[in-house]
């Protein structure tokens, strides 16, 4: 029963919104049957009162006490309370969205014929969308519905002088680009990651027309297109900053979610632009993550993913904020998901301790440590090879090194990572053979490594040869 479509839902659904449900499967308009009743009462019983998981046998016994058990008719008990919390859904999200919920009232009234009250519901929707704040690419969608609807009124009471065409489409246009561009803009961050093809289709088409009108005075518009430029001219520089700084001062206009988006956006570019080797895009990329943990865009139900953790500790790395840094490490442990909250504080800790030559205290975060993520494992004990390497520990350096080799070659890991660790292990071990005077062996190795196109930590290696 618990591996159930009916359960999973259940068991994901917060405890106020069952007390919802439990109204609702109580009314006759959403259901009718005494045993699907029931069968939600057992499954609220289970789990929060005798806190254990729901049988099928049991669940049966509850809803048909005089019956032998039937597994068809409990499924179909099953299916019929899944459809009513389905149903429940749906009425929650439309009445969530309550422009939407007054605009289909309106909808309602108009094909009733009732002027009074659609005038009326019309009239509280517009205030509904006045009142949003919102200047996102389905508030205009939003206001364009409300305008055809309005037009569709007039035109049904013959009333051709009250037929206001240019709101109609004003904000159709304004949704359409907005949304189009918004669209863009993901397929080619999508494709800079995955080299994927997109086929933009008419968007040369609508970019011209956006230079040659006044769309860009809107600032919807405006921040998606000049995110284009700096996606697909990420040379011009002045792009990005122009995409950035409207970002930043219209962050109001946009819904959480997609501002959310709109900093991953910036803060991807960012990265790439440090792997060119722009190093002072990781300060820029680091104010924006600092931005998005000021106003919490960056959390999700109120978590922050490990890998956006990882990331805001890399720029902190680059632009040399180690202080700032663990202060961050430290603030954020809890916002972390749970099953991976130890793993990710630890190594990100112990990269910052080795960062500031803390050696002693990054080795014990790293030993401490069970990394259950291989890659995140690999990291870890890459640090400790460099560590071991610094501090002129060489004995224990050769044995860690075979160690991880041997890890390498025993663990599933993708052929393109395990390239880039057994090169690192050969080069570093490259390193420990060289005689203490052997300049030509040195320039020898540097342009080996130079050449490597496959190795991690290359940077790193080639600091060992000055």
């Amino acid at each position: 029963m618990v591996s159930s479509k009916l359960y999973e839902l259940f068991d994901t659904l917060p405890r106020q919104d069952i007390r919802q449900l439990k109204k609702a499967v109580a009314s006759p308009f959403f259901n009718q049957r005494q045993h699907v009743e029931a069968l939600l009462d057992y499954l609220i019983h289970c789990k929060f009162e005798r806190k254990v998981l729901p049988e099928r046998e049991e669940a049966f016994a509850r809803l048909f006490p005089e019956r032998r058990f039937d597994d068809h008719k409990l499924r179909l008990s099953m299916s019929l309370l899944l459809k009513v919390m389905e149903q429940y859904l749906i009425y929650q999200q439309v009445n969530a969205q309550e422009v939407n919920a007054q605009l289909a009232l309106a909808r309602a009234y108009r094909a009733l014929k009732l002027p009074r009250h659609f005038k009326k519901s019309l009239t509280k929707a517009h205030q509904l969308q006045k009142n949003r704040g919102l200047r996102h690419a389905e508030y205009y969608q939003d206001a364009y519905a409300l305008r055809l609807e309005e037009y569709r009124f007039h035109a049904s009471q013959r009333r051709m002088e009250d037929l206001h065409l240019q709101p109609v489409q004003e904000n159709l246009e304004a949704a359409f680009i907005t949304a189009k561009l918004r669209q863009s803009c993901f397929a080619l961050s999508h494709r800079a990651v995955y080299k994927t093809e997109y086929d933009l289709g008419m968007l040369p088409e609508m970019l011209s027309y956006i230079r040659r009108s006044n769309m860009l005075d809107l600032p919807s518009v405006a921040v998606y297109y000049y995110c284009y430029l700096a996606l697909t001219q990420p040379e011009e520089h002045r792009h990005f900053e122009k995409f950035k700084a409207l970002t930043l001062a219209h962050q109001a206009l946009f819904p959480k979610d997609e501002l959310r988006d709109l900093f991953l956006l910036a803060t991807n570019f960012c990265i790439r632009q440090m792997n060119k080797g722009v190093k002072r895009f990781a300060r820029e990329g680091l104010s924006i993550y600092r931005e998005g943990l000021s106003n919490q865009v960056l959390l999700l139900n109120g978590q922050l993913s490990r890998f956006t953790y990882r990331n805001i500790v890399a720029k902190a790395i680059v632009a040399r904020e180690l202080d700032w840094a663990v202060d961050f490490v430290h603030q954020y442990k809890t916002k972390l998901e749970a099953q991976y909250r130890e793993s990710t504080f630890c190594f990100n800790l112990a990269w910052l301790e080795y960062e500031r030559k803390h050696y002693e205290l990054a080795l014990d975060l790293i030993n401490r440590s069970a990394f259950s993520d291989l890659l995140l494992n690999l990291s870890a004990k890459t640090i400790a090879m460099k560590i071991y390497f610094e501090l002129g520990a060489y004995e224990l350096l050769y044995a860690h090194l075979e160690a991880m080799r041997n890890f390498i070659n025993r663990k599933k890991i993708m052929t393109y990572h395990k390239t880039h660790y057994l090169n690192m292990i050969k080069f570093t071990k490259k390193l420990l053979d060289l005689p203490p005077v052997a300049p030509q062996q040195r320039a020898r190795l540097k342009a080996n490594i130079l050449g490597s196109s496959a190795v991690a930590e290359k940077n790193w290696l080639l600091s060992q040869l000055p």
